[in-house]
This record gives C-alpha cells, sequence and structure tokens, in this order.
C-alpha cells in the first residue's frame, strides 16, 4: 500500500443510537477509542461512517481529519449502501468497530481490520433471542473474524475466536480497551448500606441468581441491606419477575430498580457508596462495569465466566455464576470484614490502572500503520 497519508473508513452506525439506555458497551468504546486516536494520528483521514448523525459534542471532540459521512437507508446499510459508499470513497482501511465488515464491492482492495469484543451467542444462543437472530450475529461476526487484522479485548475472547472460528491466532491482537475516569464525588447514601449492579437487565446478565443470593444474604445477615441494580430494561429478563414473586415481601422492598444511570456522576457516586459491586454474569467480553468498579475503590463480587477471571483476577471475589450460597457468602464477608473490604478495594485500584483507552487507541493505530 506504501507510506503516506491514507484514508481510513470506521464503522460508527453505533454512534448515531438516539436511546440514552443504548449509550454503553460498545459505544462507549467506540467513541473514547476515537478520541483518543484522533490525539495520536493527525495525518490519516478518517471517515466515520454512520446512518444516523454523530453527535455534535464527539465530533467536536474530535480532529479536523475526521469527517462523519451519513449513509442512508439504514435497511440494506452493510450489504449494499455501506459497500457502495466505500466503492466511492477509495478507502485504505476499513475498520469494522461493530464487530461485523459489510460486504466486498468487486475491485475493492481495501485491507481491514476488525474489533470483536466477544462471541457469547455461539455458546448461550437461547440469551440472544431479545435483539435479532442468533444467525445474524453469526454472519456478521464470522466476517469480522475474516479481517486482515483482528483486535480481540480479552484473551478469552481470542482464544474464542481461534476455537470456533478457526482464526488464526498470528492475526488476532489482544487489546484492552479502557473505561471514563468517572469523577471524584462524594459516595451515594442510603440510610441502609446496599449492594450495587451495574449493566443491561438482560438474560446473560443472570439477574434472577444475583435476586436469590441476596434474599441468601439477607437471611444470614444481622443488616437492613439492600440491593441496587442500575440499568435499562430494554431486553429484560422475563425471568426476573417471576423470581421476586419467589422472595419475602421483606426482602423484595429492599430491592430498588433505579432504571438506566446515564450521567457519570451519578454513577460514580453509587458505586463509591456500595458495600460491593456484584454480578453473577454468565458471560462478559470484557466487562466494563466491573473496571469502573474497581477504578473508584468499590470491591468486586463476581462469576467465575468469560473474561472476568482475567479482567478482575485476585481484585474480586469469583464464584461460579449459579452459586447462589458462595456469592451470598461473599456479600456476607465483605460486608462484615471491614479490613478485607478495604484490601479488595486496594487490589482493585491498581489493577484498573491496566486499561486505558489510550493504550487501546495506540493498539489500533499501530496496526494501521502496518498496514501501509
Amino acid at each position: 500500500m506504501g507510506g503516506g497519508k491514507m484514508k481510513i473508513g470506521v464503522d460508527c452506525g453505533c454512534l448515531g443510537v438516539k436511546d440514552e439506555s443504548l449509550k454503553v458497551g460498545v459505544y462507549q468504546i467506540v467513541k473514547n477509542t476515537l478520541i483518543e486516536l484522533s490525539q495520536i494520528d493527525k495525518e490519516n483521514e478518517y471517515l466515520l461512517y454512520s446512518f444516523n448523525p454523530i453527535e455534535k459534542e464527539i465530533i467536536k471532540a474530535l480532529g479536523n481529519n475526521f469527517k462523519n459521512v451519513i449513509v442512508r437507508p439504514i435497511r440494506g446499510w452493510m450489504k449494499l449502501f455501506l459497500p457502495l459508499r466505500i466503492f466511492r470513497d477509495r478507502i485504505d482501511i476499513f475498520i469494522g468497530a461493530n464487530q461485523a465488515l459489510p460486504l466486498k464491492m468487486p475491485f475493492s482492495n481495501y485491507k481491514s481490520i476488525s474489533i470483536i469484543y466477544d462471541i457469547a451467542f455461539e455458546k448461550f444462543p437461547e440469551i440472544y433471542s431479545y435483539a435479532a437472530s442468533v444467525n445474524k450475529h453469526k454472519f456478521y461476526s464470522e466476517r469480522a473474524a475474516e479481517a486482515d487484522i483482528v483486535i480481540s479485548i480479552s484473551q478469552k475472547t481470542k482464544d474464542d475466536l481461534a476455537k470456533i472460528y478457526h482464526a488464526s491466532k498470528n492475526k488476532i491482537k489482544l487489546a484492552y480497551p479502557g473505561i471514563v475516569p468517572l469523577p471524584e464525588i462524594s459516595k451515594y447514601t442510603l440510610e441502609d448500606s446496599y449492594f450495587l449492579y451495574v449493566g443491561a437487565l438482560k438474560k446473560g446478565k443472570n439477574i434472577p441468581t444475583l435476586i436469590k443470593a441476596f434474599a441468601e444474604f439477607r437471611k444470614i445477615s444481622k443488616n437492613k441491606t439492600k440491593l441496587l441494580l442500575a440499568g435499562g430494561n430494554k431486553w429484560i429478563d422475563p425471568e426476573i419477575k417471576l423470581t421476586l414473586k419467589e422472595i419475602p415481601y421483606t426482602i423484595k422492598s429492599d430491592i430498588h430498580f433505579l432504571g438506566a444511570i446515564t450521567k457519570p456522576e451519578k454513577l460514580s457516586s453509587l458505586y463509591r457508596g456500595a458495600i460491593a459491586f456484584v454480578s453473577p454474569s454468565l458471560y462478559e467480553g470484557f466487562g466494563l462495569p466491573f473496571v469502573e468498579a474497581m477504578s473508584v475503590g468499590c470491591p468486586v463480587i463476581g462469576s467465575d465466566r468469560g473474561s472476568i477471571p482475567e479482567i478482575v483476577g485476585n481484585s474480586g471475589l469469583l464464584f461460579d455464576a449459579f452459586d447462589t450460597r458462595g456469592i451470598a457468602g461473599a456479600m456476607e464477608k465483605i460486608a462484615t470484614n471491614k479490613e478485607f473490604r478495604e484490601a479488595l478495594s486496594k487490589k482493585g485500584l491498581e489493577k484498573s490502572k491496566k486499561y486505558s483507552f489510550k493504550n487501546f487507541a495506540n493498539a489500533i493505530y499501530s496496526e494501521v500503520e502496518k498496514l501501509k
């Protein structure tokens, strides 16, 4: 491809969402990676393809060499309209930031980099029926795995890609994303202490087990501790409602659903005031809330599945995702042992420093340079 200035296309479809509750996960990773990338690369031209305009606030944070290109209609976007626009723009490299690559038009000779977050749907197809067909996830993810370079956000995902899609480990590059530093703010205060869950309420997050574990904890605890769940109810797991019916009212009345928390100040305050962040998730490609919690000294209780052991390590307490008694015991230990709680807090703070969007953007830029 040679040296000099390049034209790089980026799939930024996720940055055009209007629903505030959807501005999590991939949205945050893509947004903050681009902001860091614009600080690193002032030379190459970046065309940010989206079907809705990217927020002005994001565009303002980027360099002049980053331009938003609107491609419509949405229907047939990846199969026809985006490929046509890419062909017209004569790009040199395409970055599939949404775990997908568009179909390639004949005579298009650009190189590709894809970011793959996880392929949990291959292992738990039943928990992905809420959004789109598993076949659709498979189709785009398999294409993403065929990119010239694949960026995997955890070793677990890298291993899964090699095993399930037979992708060459030589082209899969491990790079951990980061989190946006949460503002230093006073702790959220309640009359009673509380455990905190942050994240979607969809099936794969295993919220019913969390509720059962909390009920177990309350049976052995002397304190009237509460459970706060912060997350949007889009694609909510129907088992949550059924599980709540099974537990005593005195415990159920201390379980509060806060909805999606979009303000960093409120989120930071919630983490800082919690006894611990608890999530028995069945699979995480990375686990942003785990890192957010650790970054402000909130102890972590999680499952031993997916990338969680890799991301949290010995900085938290990890149990089998369905071990309600084990999770309840961990809650009790953290709630009653201040010294232990503070030790976990320090470990988490140190561990969280490993993850940054600057490092992630540098890793992507390094691969861009190799494809010149």
